[in-house]
């Protein structure tokens, strides 16, 4: 059997794993390469190592090769896809830490920066945005930021930056190049958007 060192030991390795998990369904070697932005000769080495240590099965048709996750891979059942899945879990476990963290808590909180963008290649703090009707509950809550500060380093080993927003503002100038990123890349933890 081969370790994880070999499975996991290439980003690349992870980019097709994290895809082929999140499709549900067998994939065409073009596809995956596609969805992981990988280069054509990295995605087929990835693929190609990991049918190797049986993590990936693939099935040859008349016009293509379809890859999908080994069901019956030991590390595959036992570490791989119980990891990917805690990853995907992330934002519900981010949501529920904010919400008994932030006190008042805000009508919405949105995520944006370099983890709402899912950037592999780096990881940055979580750029939290927090929104309130009103300026008396904005300082209420600020007076959590630290509490939240500690909490996300503990569990996350994250940095986390927190802009508190007021409806009463929306409107400015200086708050439309951040209404224009939330939009864009924004991840809404909880509440609804104006």
């Amino acid at each position: 059997m081969q370790g994880l060192n070999a499975i996991l030991g290439k980003s690349s390795h992870l980019k097709v794993l994290r895809v082929l998990h999140r499709a549900k369904e067998r994939l065409c070697g073009r596809e995956i390469q596609r969805r992981t932005g990988l280069s054509n000769r990295a995605t087929m080495l990835a693929l190609e190592a990991l049918c190797e240590q049986r993590v990936l099965v693939m099935e040859e048709t008349a016009s293509k090769y379809w890859f999908k996750p080994n069901p019956v891979n030991y590390l595959w059942l036992k570490a791989i896809r119980p990891a990917l899945e805690a990853e995907d879990a992330f934002w519900d476990d981010l949501r529920k830490l904010v919400r008994r963290s932030v006190k008042p808590i805000p009508e919405a909180a949105i995520v944006t920066g370099v983890l709402a963008r899912e950037l592999d290649s780096k990881m940055g703090p979580i750029d939290l945005n927090l929104l309130y009707a009103g300026g008396r509950q904005r300082l209420q809550a600020y007076a959590c930021l630290e509490r939240l500060r500690e909490k996300v380093d503990q569990r996350y080993a994250l940095a986390i930056t927190v802009t508190f927003m007021d409806m009463r503002n929306m409107d400015d100038p200086e708050f439309q190049t951040l209404w224009q990123r939330i939009a864009r890349e924004g991840v809404l933890l909880f509440g609804k958007l104006p």
